[in-house]
């Protein structure tokens, strides 16, 4: 029976209306009745023309099919029902409820037997829904794993765009800030780490396995102009304003260039300190300058 109270109330939950509950319920209840009548009527008329013995698979059949159909609960009423109406119509005395001791293990046989088929039928209809409603919800996470999958398709395909996006963005930014010699750099103060870009490594003549640091930037100041760069770079950090600096470089080649590095602060979302500026090599412009002069 809680097999057909739950199999019915699952179905009014998941959006069966009250009037369909009810009437698959009564259909479910009302089965049992419809069959076993049925199996008496044929019974009857089998024993009336043949005068056969009660034909109780008809019977046992019933039961089978009200359990398979209705569940736990109209199959037990089934069983009744044929109980009382084998021992009422075809065991003697006849008519009556009464049971004769010699008709007593009969009886019980096929209570039993009733019972038996009652219960198999019964556990193979819950078997049968709960595989169907095993089955029910594979289809449904199996729908939902296929929305995720096109949702995470269409998610690699506009990641793979911005990737795409954002390379030739920085292939742009790196052509030209070669062509206008002008590198970029970041530099947090709190923790001392430098980023620079590509065209900063070439101007400074480091290779990019390099990790960028005030040392090895101080390395390349020319010395003449190294005390103006560390004055520039103390008063930076301290006063959390940007800069506008002109020194020059000594290469490893002892050739040296002229660089004027911009920068401005900026607090990041924990409120460090940031420097983020450019690096121009104006080598170019201070030759051309010094021979006009």
């Amino acid at each position: 029976m809680s097999g057909t109270i739950q199999s019915g109330s699952q179905g009014f939950k998941n959006g069966g209306s009250p009037s369909r509950f009810w009437s698959a319920t009564a259909v479910r209840w009302v089965l049992p009745i419809v069959l076993v009548g049925a199996a008496l009527i044929l019974s009857k008329i089998l024993d009336y023309y043949w005068h056969s013995p009660p034909f109780t698979s008809l019977f046992i059949c019933a039961i089978l099919f009200s359990a398979w159909f209705g569940g736990l609960g109209p199959g037990l009423l089934a069983i009744l029902l044929s109980c009382f109406a084998f021992d009422y119509y075809f065991l003697p005395p006849f008519n009556t409820l009464a049971v004769n001791s010699n008709e007593l293990p009969r009886l019980s046989f096929f209570a039993i037997a009733s019972l038996v088929v009652g219960l198999l039928g019964a556990s193979q209809r819950n078997t049968t829904m709960s595989l169907r409603q095993a089955r029910d919800d594979l289809a449904v996470k199996v729908q939902e794993l296929e929305r995720i999958n096109e949702a995470l398709h269409v998610e690699n395909a506009e990641r793979k765009l911005a990737e795409d996006a954002l390379r030739r963005g920085e292939s742009y930014l790196a052509e030209a800030q070669r062509l206008s010699q002008a590198g970029s750099f970041g530099w947090r103060v709190s923790t001392g780490e430098i980023f620079w870009s590509e065209e900063t490594f070439r101007i400074f003549q480091y290779d990019r396995t390099t990790t960028p640091t005030v040392d090895i930037v101080l390395q390349r100041v020319h010395p003449e102009d190294r005390d103006l760069v560390k004055r520039a770079i103390e008063h930076a950090s301290q006063d959390g304003k940007g800069f506008d600096i002109e020194h020059r470089l000594v290469m490893p080649d002892n050739s040296v260039k002229y660089l004027r590095v911009v920068a401005h602060a900026e607090r990041d979302a924990s409120s460090e300190l940031e420097f983020i500026g450019a690096v121009m090599d104006v080598t170019v412009a201070k030759e051309a300058e010094d021979k006009i002069r």
